[in-house]
């Protein structure tokens, strides 16, 4: 932990968990700062984010379904990343108003995009090319993402990120993971990871999220990422691509 956490955060437990960044103004500045390297899941109801509460570092909602939004921000303890529309800022200022801690400006529309220096709370753009990085950075997006994907589709954001500097965070979207995917990504240069709800569909989705989380915190660690690889594949959903 790298700030003073309130009586909500740490609770009976003189070990600090994962912030209540809701209630926590430190824990809102130190947002980003706390995705590093993290797992962030995408659900699609509010029972599988209260699943993945304890153990994923972020949770993600790529619908503009305010009741979902809402219930899930009161429901969890981690950040909240809601999508809106391209261009939208109207949704925009909904989702900050409803106090999610990232806006994702990613679902399709025929719209300019949003000036998001405007806003207070940061900004995930999805990207297809560098020159589209370069662009969402101008209008204030610190974060960047690409469209879902498997490692090899993913890659091209921070290879190129890093031949052409570009000044975000970069966030990689998974159609699934395994927790050699979580440390190839990590090494390389990705800032944080969001798997699919995909990871739903496993027969064991929460000792799967833990291995990743596990990957994330030890990805430099090649004995402990083979073990964590071992006990993933016999879990991994049926539909799973295998690279």
């Amino acid at each position: 932990m790298r700030y003073p956490v309130s009586k909500e955060c740490v609770g009976s437990n003189p070990t600090p968990c994962i912030p209540f960044y809701r209630k926590n103004i430190f824990c809102m500045m130190n947002v980003l700062e706390d995705l590093k390297k993290g797992i962030i899941v995408e659900i699609n109801d509010v029972k599988q984010a209260i699943s993945v509460d304890k153990c994923a570092h972020a949770i993600f909602i790529g619908n503009f379904d305010l009741d979902l939004i809402e219930e899930t921000i009161d429901a969890v303890s981690v950040p909240v990343i809601a999508s809106c529309r391209i261009g939208h800022f109207v949704e925009a200022k909904i989702l900050e108003k409803l106090g999610v801690h990232v806006i994702d400006e990613s679902n399709p529309n025929n719209i300019k995009h949003i000036k998001k220096k405007e806003f207070s709370t940061p900004f995930m753009c999805k990207v297809q090319t560098i020159d589209d990085a370069f662009l969402r950075i101008e209008e204030g997006a610190v974060i960047l993402r690409t469209e879902w994907g498997y490692i090899d589709e993913v890659i091209w954001l921070i290879n190129e990120g890093k031949e052409k500097g570009i000044n975000a965070m970069i966030f990689c979207p998974l159609k699934m993971a395994t927790p050699a995917d979580v440390a190839f990504l990590f090494q390389i240069g990705g800032d944080a990871i969001i798997v699919s709800s995909q990871i739903f569909r496993s027969p064991n989705p929460p000792k799967l999220l833990d291995s990743l989380v596990n990957a994330s915190r030890y990805y430099n660690e090649i004995d402990k990422i083979a073990d964590l690889t071992k006990q993933a594949n016999k879990i991994l959903p049926a539909e799973s691509k295998q690279i």
